[in-house]
């Protein structure tokens, strides 16, 4: 399942890839290098296809919490569940991505854009602000993560609902156990940085205990009692 999920990652940071390379060939950006507008409008479209790139990436997130909710349940866990956010629901599964990446999406034009600034002025305010944008993202993110990280378990277990309604009772859900959630993630930062050493091959067997980690985690939470 690891292994599955890194290709598709790959191959939709590839699609990302030629799609930017046509974008790039077609008559109005021939003058990017010496052409402002051109250059920011090239930098708009090429962030906007990384956005939805990468809701349509997260998407497969959810296959990934069934295919654990599977097996930390006693049930039949396969591969193919990987495809079950564009199997059933597919429109709530994206607006649940699109919410969890909220931060990183409606920041990720401006930041492209000032980071762009500073290379063609070399202006050390532009990557000051590019800085500050970053930060934001990266704050944004962590908090949209410890309050609805456990979104897509929820929308397995009730798949009848909508997202919206998904996202409220995932917030109300964690409300007091962040600090529990944010503690798991840390205790993985060691081992994490062991499978980069790696070369990223001890990611295969270190991402499966994250997962896994995270489901129980979720499983705790809808019953407290049960340990």
């Amino acid at each position: 399942m690891t292994l599955s999920y890194f290709i598709w990652m790959y191959l939709i940071s590839y699609a990302g890839s030629i799609l930017s390379t046509v974008l790039l060939g077609l008559p109005y950006f021939s003058s990017i290098t010496s052409n402002l507008t051109a250059d920011m409008v090239f930098t708009i479209l090429s962030a906007l296809i990384a956005m939805f790139l990468g809701v349509i990436a997260e998407m497969f997130t959810c296959g990934i919490c069934l295919f654990y909710l599977n097996i930390s349940t006693g049930r039949d866990a396969m591969t193919a569940d990987i495809f079950r956010g564009f199997r059933e629901n597919p429109s709530e599964v994206f607006k649940i991505a699109a919410f969890l990446l909220s931060p990183s999406l409606l920041l990720s034009i401006p930041v492209n854009i000032v980071s762009e600034l500073y290379l063609k002025t070399s202006d050390v305010k532009w990557l000051c602000i590019s800085v500050i944008l970053l930060a934001l993202s990266a704050a944004g993110s962590l908090y949209i993560h410890l309050t609805y990280g456990t979104a897509f378990f929820l929308m397995l277990d009730f798949p009848s609902y909508s997202a919206g309604r998904v996202l409220k009772i995932t917030r109300q859900k964690m409300t007091g156990n962040r600090c529990r959630f944010f503690v798991l993630d840390l205790l993985f930062i060691p081992m994490f940085l062991l499978g980069i050493l790696s070369f990223g091959v001890g990611l295969i067997w270190i991402y499966p205990l994250i997962n896994e980690s995270r489901t129980l985690f979720f499983l705790n939470l809808m019953n407290p009692e049960d340990r």
